[in-house]
């Protein structure tokens, strides 16, 4: 990068949001700089898929560097789901001893009050979390975005849904959504009016697998809270013919970690987009640690660690870069972490107090059991469908809404099957619940036994709606840093003071039981172990004991909202405080909703784009 360079804008992060404000502005002939704090080789697909399909883990993270578990000599670390195998069981005596040995590998570091660890993770290279999403494009509920003014519960988000139906049009198509418009108009009223007459989606849906069909089939008639269970095809960000020198979907089920052959989308190409326009550089390996607030409250420049080398013996030095616009686009931690570490680690955007607070994510129950008859899951991709007709109704004055994700790999994220159902056999154990007789089996026998059992494996995923809650929040390691010497983020986190959660995980418990009622028999059952995170509590007179999981869906701690007093940024995203600064991503959520957080963040991005342009033309 030229000493002597001006940019119009700065972006710090290079994921969804951070490409698509780039190319918005690029094409527009503005100078843009990316900061992004992953590798130089940031788009070695093979090399990924390498390291996934030999890694013993098929965790969301595992393709993707770093590599090890040791935050303390890494310039880009971040959260994986390795860290929480450590976390103690509910009564653990030796609770603080468990969790100070977990900071100590973790990059996300908790006080030993904390209820919970923050269940989700993220990547920090180039193309952000949408290497290892698993495509779910659904546009939000109308009521989504007013809660409090529905129900009474929660808070409004400052627009209404009316504001972002071109905005999410453009998402679709950048992104390449694969859905058929007669299955969303089969949502309304929940979706509302959002699809003018003769709007399509770019490509249509992907077809069902037979796991999904007949699944769909079998709960036909089932009700909750007095509305239907139905199947829906989901829209998805995957193709389902050649676009854009893109193959289509090839059935790869391994969406999470990665899609071989990128018929997945994931926000490299946009970036690619971008940078094609000439006007858009992108910086890898610089992690921006300051930003500097001038006299006239402006953000007057970003300062940047440039690294090379190796954990351990890293060459570090320090830069600095100004523009006109300075826009965060590094994802609901590390961009909290960027802001809390500036200006003399005072602070920038938050006069409010906000920022960091209202840690949100999707909080996932699952449900397993086996169908009577054979579902073959495996084919298609890893999840295609879903039951969409609960994400609204009355019912949420008095509990969280869920939407639940149809897995088509059996009982891998539940039970780590079949590896589970397999030993058992072998070896004549019963972890599995499906070997009550002990028996010992091989050659024919065990392929029949496992055929049987693999082929009517159904697992159901809720995604329960999290209420936003203050004392949720990441702040600053006092004790731990990251490689570059930089805080490590501490998490606060627990959802056992929300009743209005914990009733959404009681609907889904129940709703799992009469779903299987119905087709087969329910396996769902409670793990007290080490590195499964939990929740206890008592309800109507009866106890529940749950295991937690994430969505990968990290929202809140820097939220927007109609004013300066009680929110960090207006609905174009702009912040209150310094009006050259911008955030993006969902920390801008003021509630979690109920679909799946990407293409909104990325109708948003489209949003924000218009504002910063008009900055711009204003300068």
């Amino acid at each position: 990068m030229p000493a002597n360079a001006t940019y119009d804008v700065v972006i710090v992060g290079a994921g969804i949001a951070g490409a698509i404000m780039a190319k918005e502005l690029g094409t527009q002939g503005k100078r843009v700089l990316i900061l992004e704090s992953g590798l130089l080789d940031r788009d070695n697909r093979k090399a990924f898929h390498g390291t996934y399909l030999t890694a013993t883990g098929k965790l969301p993270e595992t393709p993707y560097p770093p590599y090890a578990d040791d935050p303390a000599s890494e310039a880009a670390p971040r959260a994986t789901t390795a860290m929480t195998f450590g976390w103690p069981t509910q009564n653990d005596k030796d609770r603080s001893k468990r969790i100070a040995a977990l900071n100590e590998k973790s990059y996300l570091t908790y006080q030993a009050s904390s209820d919970l660890p923050f269940l989700s993770t993220y990547e920090r290279l180039a193309g952000g979390t949408t290497w290892h999403w698993l495509g779910t494009c659904l546009r939000l509920v109308p009521n989504d975005l007013r809660m409090k003014s529905a129900y009474g519960v929660l808070v409004d988000w400052p627009l209404d849904i009316a504001d972002l139906f071109d905005d999410y049009a453009r998402a679709e198509d950048e992104i390449g959504v694969s859905a058929t418009i007669a299955d969303q108009r089969a949502l309304q009223p929940y979706l509302g009016e959002q699809f003018p007459p003769g709007y399509e989606y770019p490509m249509a849906r992907i077809p069902q697998s037979v796991s999904d069909t007949r699944l769909g089939e079998d709960i036909a008639g089932l009700t909750v809270d007095g509305q239907p269970l139905e199947m829906t095809c989901t829209p998805q960000g995957r193709n389902s013919q050649y676009r854009n020198d893109r193959p289509a979907c090839q059935g790869n089920s391994s969406c999470i970690p990665i899609c071989p052959i990128q018929a997945k989308y994931d926000a490299q190409v946009t970036l690619r987009a971008a940078e094609a326009t000439q006007n858009v550089t992108t910086l890898t390996q610089a992690v921006a640690c300051d930003l500097t607030v001038g006299a006239d409250g402006c953000i007057s420049s970003v300062s940047y660690l440039k690294y090379t080398g190796e954990p351990g013996n890293y060459a570090v030095s320090r830069e600095q870069v100004t523009a006109k616009i300075v826009v965060l686009a590094a994802h609901a931690v590390e961009t909290v972490k960027l802001l809390l570490m500036s200006n003399g680690r005072r602070g920038v955007a938050n006069s409010s107090g906000q920022v960091g607070r209202n840690l949100m994510d999707h909080l996932c129950y699952l449900g397993w059991g086996l169908s009577t008859r054979q579902y073959f899951p495996y084919r298609g991709p890893r999840s295609g469908s879903g039951v969409e007709s609960l994400r609204d109704g009355p019912f949420r004055k008095e509990r969280s809404a869920w939407r639940i994700d149809v897995g088509n790999v059996g009982w891998e994220w539940a039970d780590d099957d079949p590896a589970t159902s397999l030993r058992d056999f072998v070896h004549g154990s019963n972890k599995s619940q499906l070997n009550p007789d002990r028996d010992k089996l091989y050659g024919r026998a065990l392929i029949d036994r496992l055929n049987d059992f693999n082929t009517r494996m159904v697992r159901l995923c809720y995604l329960v709606e999290q209420e936003p809650q203050e004392t949720n929040r990441i702040t600053l390691s006092e004790r731990y840093t990251d490689g570059l010497g930089l805080p490590r983020p501490e998490v606060n986190y627990s959802i056992s003071h929300s009743e209005y959660t914990l009733r959404g995980f009681v609907s889904a418990q129940t709703t799992t039981e009469k779903i299987f009622k119905q087709i087969g028999k329910n396996y769902t059952r409670f793990f007290d172990d080490i590195g499964l995170p939990a929740v206890a509590f008592d309800m109507d007179g009866k106890h529940y004991d749950i295991n937690l999981y994430g969505a990968g869906h990290i929202m809140g701690t820097y939220r927007m909202g109609a004013t300066a007093a009680d929110s960090v940024v207006g609905s174009n995203l702009r912040s209150w405080d310094h009006k050259n600064l911008y955030l993006l991503g969902s920390g801008t959520f003021p509630t979690v909703g109920t679909g799946n957080p990407t293409l909104t963040i990325a109708a948003l991005t489209y949003r924000a784009s218009r504002s910063v342009l008009k900055d711009l033309a204003g300068l």
